[in-house]
């Protein structure tokens, strides 16, 4: 179930990605394309305890966990293949999530949820480090 559970969420968050639909009817409105360049990298969010690398053409999630005010990585990782289609994120099981993203903040929905990722430039590792320093 936990399995299930982060897998759901890592495909909100890489459908979130791509930047938001615009709502209304058919008044010439488009999708703005994820730029694929500002998508690569990690990104963590300590809102439900994840953090994401996002490659080329393949993300890698990790768990953090949190005692006593100490952030470590949880040992079990979880890596499929997306594709980008507009501002969607699709996982090669076929799992789409809606992708915003500005600045160093992504904005990930899927499933009725949306979470808010952070953009961390270094390995899943140093971002720890970084976190049990703050």
């Amino acid at each position: 179930m936990k399995r299930l559970r982060i897998w759901s969420m890592l495909m909100l968050l890489i459908l979130a990605l791509p930047m938001m639909v615009a709502c209304g009817g058919d008044d010439g409105d488009d999708v703005k394309t994820i730029n694929k360049s500002d998508l690569i990298g990690t990104w963590y969010t300590l809102e439900d305890d994840w953090v994401i690398v996002i490659g080329n053409s393949s993300v890698t999630q990790y768990e953090i966990w949190s005692s006593g005010g100490t952030y470590s990585l949880n040992s079990y990782t979880y890596t499929w293949n997306y594709t980008i289609n507009g501002n969607r994120m699709i996982s090669d099981d076929g799992q789409e999530a809606t992708i915003s993203i500005n600045g160093n903040m992504m904005i990930v929905s899927a499933n009725g949820q949306t979470m808010n990722y952070t953009k961390y430039n270094g390995t899943p590792q140093q971002l720890i480090v970084y976190l049990n320093g703050k």
